[in-house]
């Protein structure tokens, strides 16, 4: 083959036709969907429940860990989910299996010694466990009709998102408990372990869901004996106009544990929050913002502005991204410098910077109501109008194929982008403070809507066509 079929590329309108006839006799199933919706909220709870009150549970239990070391552990889970396999029912099975093990160990980590490495190993089984998250997104692409898919992947983004943004509030349900809490023999229930047990014990049911009532049915797929039938042949999808929704993809997934990692610590150095001060607050700030984000991704699903064209709602979308940024950058007009924390006394009594962040002496205050208007509507805005349409424009990209292979790229994505996001920010927060963070981001979303206008009309659905057009065509 010396050429390949983009989607510019001329198609018979009887072949269109045929592949439409196909295609619109079959039905979701929406049981199995909405299972599968389900499912994608409690992977993205299970991975957020500790962003919050990570730092606070692991300076706690090993005075040598650093912030640092904290990008690591975030890091951890995402590398695991990234190691995953490509079919549905029974993987999904095992990798919450692997997360429950993976929580009860987090909830253990009050008996361990060199508590920092074990919580590192805990979050890397867990991320291993909820790597499920591939086959899910595979599930809702090619297991909904070319009418429903919009649907489905915007009510599975929204599950995912909300569990993202849900985990948190979980943490922050739990704090009166406090850093104490009761113990039974060895086992301590206090406000950062009986959360995880609660997550073990949500990947258990969840498993039980799974087995009752999941039953696997593609209604999006062109099957071999359909395509012969009919003289079909799936063409080629558009190399770059994949690659460009994977980066899109990646730069949610960095934002997004950026954000979310870095609020705590960065309420506790602005304004002054102590640790339970900050998990509770940022809790429910987060609670708010989900809420809008669900509610977008609920419109998207099922309004008019959802059949918008999708190039056009990232672009929206990482705009409103960018004004979270230009509003949350240490401006010279803000109040400052930032205060630090009084010596001797620890973050669970106080908030303030470290005697280690010298950047605090020149670096200003971003006031309280700005922060939390950015995080509650630019933020909650901001992610179902890149995350939605990225994900379902790139399954229509690759058109009624199995997905499976290229869906798990897509995963893989976004698992290693929080890898790079939480080591570098972490790192940077640590030597230089927020600002950089600020500008990295806004850089990475500037490159993001760069390429979807430079590759506009690269990013559409793929077509079928007959098999004597594609000879004609590539040869």
């Amino acid at each position: 083959m010396t050429g390949s079929v983009g989607p510019t590329a001329d198609k018979p309108k009887k072949a269109e036709l045929s592949a439409g006839r196909i295609l619109n006799e079959k039905q979701t199933d929406w049981r199995s969907m909405w299972i599968c919706i389900f499912l994608q909220f409690v992977v993205g709870v299970q991975i957020s429940v500790y962003y919050m009150s990570m730092w606070p549970y692991l300076s706690g239990l090993d005075k040598n860990a650093d912030f640092d070391f904290m990008g690591w552990i975030v890091a951890a889970c995402s590398i695991g989910s990234s190691i995953k396999t490509m079919s549905v029912k029974w993987p999904a099975i095992f990798g919450f299996l692997m997360a429950a093990a993976g929580q009860v160990w987090y909830g253990l980590l009050t008996v361990a010694t060199n508590a920092k490495w074990w919580m590192l190993f805990a979050r890397f089984f867990t991320g291993f466990g909820v790597g499920n998250i591939a086959v899910l997104r595979v599930y809702a692409a090619t297991a909904s009709t070319t009418k429903d898919r919009m649907r489905a992947i915007s009510f599975g983004t929204a599950g995912f998102v909300s569990g993202i943004s849900f985990g948190p509030v979980i943490s922050a349900v739990f704090t009166p408990l406090g850093a104490d809490g009761l113990r039974i023999g060895f086992l301590v229930f206090n406000m950062y372990t009986v959360v995880a047990y609660l997550m073990a014990l949500t990947c258990f049911l969840s498993c039980i869901v799974i087995y009752i009532f999941f039953e696997e049915s593609y209604a999006g797929i062109v099957t071999k004996e359909e395509k012969e039938n009919d003289d079909l042949v799936v063409p080629m999808f558009d190399i770059p106009g994949s690659i460009i929704c994977i980066y899109l993809f990646m730069i949610i997934n960095i934002i997004s544990t950026n954000v979310e990692v870095m609020s705590t610590p960065l309420t506790t150095v602005l304004y002054d929050w102590k640790d339970s001060d900050a998990i509770l607050y940022n809790g429910i700030t987060l609670a708010l913002s989900c809420i809008v984000s669900v509610t977008f991704h609920v419109i998207l699903g099922t309004s008019r502005i959802g059949k918008m064209d999708k190039r056009n709602q990232m672009l929206i979308g990482i705009f409103v991204f960018l004004l979270y940024h230009v509003c949350m950058y240490p401006w010279e007009f803000y109040s400052g410098p930032l205060n630090f924390i009084p010596e001797g006394v620890e973050t669970t009594e106080a908030g303030g910077c470290y005697a280690e962040y010298l950047w605090c002496h020149d670096t200003t205050r971003v006031p309280l109501y700005v922060y939390l208007f950015c995080f509650i509507v630019f933020f909650g805005l901001a992610f179902p109008f890149v995350e939605t349409p990225a994900a379902a424009l790139f399954s229509e990209v690759l058109g009624p194929r199995k997905q499976g292979t290229m869906q798990g790229f897509f995963s893989l994505g976004g698992s290693i982008a929080p890898v790079i996001g939480s080591i570098t920010s972490t790192a940077l927060f640590k030597y230089t403070g927020y600002r950089y963070i600020i500008v990295l981001q806004s850089v990475i979303l500037v490159i993001g809507g760069a390429l979807i206008l430079i590759f506009y009309k690269r990013l559409v659905p793929l077509k079928l066509i007959k098999k004597t057009e594609s000879k004609k065509v590539t040869n």
